[in-house]
């Protein structure tokens, strides 16, 4: 069963890194839905309008948990949290969220560990809450990856926002939230998750949340260099999803100095594929110690790790 993250600010002291020798690979950002959605694609598309948007194109791989696995004993990686597709429809969460706990449930045998998130819609905040709740005591650890504007969170609204993120701090959930940069080229899944808008949500949880931003928080770490914004952040993640479509690699490192213990490697699987997420990581230029933390250090100590003695990669 993984393990449960109690709510608070974070533990991870500054300074603190993971020795090579100890961490195992863990991907905080996979995706997986059921093969009904892989064969229905097309039924699927018309049914969700930023799904149709993202994988109308038939060349945009979907995979199932049995693909996640293949994927990562071909990787190296020892566990990944998984999620389903940031559905605005209820009814598709909470399908794609028993496929996730499923596959959580009864194929951690030792074949790499899957470690289940649920989506739900927040903008259904008595479905959300109930939702949560459910897949919680069912083994989820996490809530996410969330799309704010595919799924129509209006972060503006202050009242709801407060409401939904009590939910997922009384049940001890950890959330992962899509984020985009405000510049910058257009892509599928570029919305208007940008560090301003993202702020409202981090105010709200008062540091009693760990947050994982995808995709490097859309350049949030930067105004962390504000120590007032570095006091508020010290519970917000960030992840490495969909690097080799935005940065150069030199963000693996300025990432690393601007929020160290804080960097998590997300692969944004099946977008690429883990070995070659692994494999540009490494080719990062990171320290040792640095990289060790970002493979999979940083995301034990958040409580997303694996079993003490799992072989070290």
């Amino acid at each position: 069963m993984p393990r449960r993250v109690t709510p608070g600010t974070s533990p991870i002291p500054q300074t603190e890194v993971a020795s090579p020798q100890t961490s195992a690979r863990i991907d905080v950002h996979t995706h997986i839905v059921p093969t009904d959605v892989v064969d229905g694609r097309r039924r699927y598309t018309r049914a969700d309008l930023w799904f149709g948007r993202l994988y109308r194109n038939d060349r945009r791989v979907l995979a199932t948990a049995d693909d996640l696995r293949r994927s990562m004993r071909r990787a190296g990686v020892a566990a990944s949290v998984a999620f389903g597709f940031a559905w605005r429809d209820p009814g598709l969460c909470r399908a794609n969220n028993d496929y996730v706990l499923d596959a959580a449930a009864n194929g951690n045998g030792g074949d790499g560990l899957i470690i289940p998130f649920c989506v739900v819609p927040p903008g259904d905040p008595d479905f959300a809450a109930a939702e949560m709740e459910r897949c919680k005591a069912l083994g989820a650890v996490g809530v996410g990856e969330l799309f704010p504007q595919g799924q129509g969170w209006n972060l503006n609204d202050r009242t709801a926002l407060r409401c939904f993120m009590d939910s997922v701090r009384k049940l001890g959930l950890i959330l992962t939230v899509h984020t985009s940069e405000p510049v910058g080229h257009a892509y599928p899944g570029k919305d208007s998750s940008t560090p301003a808008a993202i702020w409202s949500l981090i105010e709200a949880t008062e540091g009693q949340t760990p947050i994982i931003l995808a995709h490097w928080g859309g350049g949030l770490a930067f105004y962390e260099l504000m120590p007032e914004i570095q006091r508020q952040a010290q519970n917000v993640y960030y992840d490495s999803s969909a690097s080799h479509l935005l940065y150069r690699p030199e963000v693996y490192r300025l990432m690393s100095q601007l929020a160290p213990g804080r960097v998590l490697f997300g692969s944004d699987y099946p977008l690429i594929r883990q070995t070659r997420a692994v494999r540009l990581a490494r080719e990062a230029g990171l320290d040792a110690d640095d990289l060790s933390a970002l493979l999979g250090g940083n995301a034990t100590r958040l409580g997303l790790g694996v079993n003490e003695g799992e072989a070290a990669v």
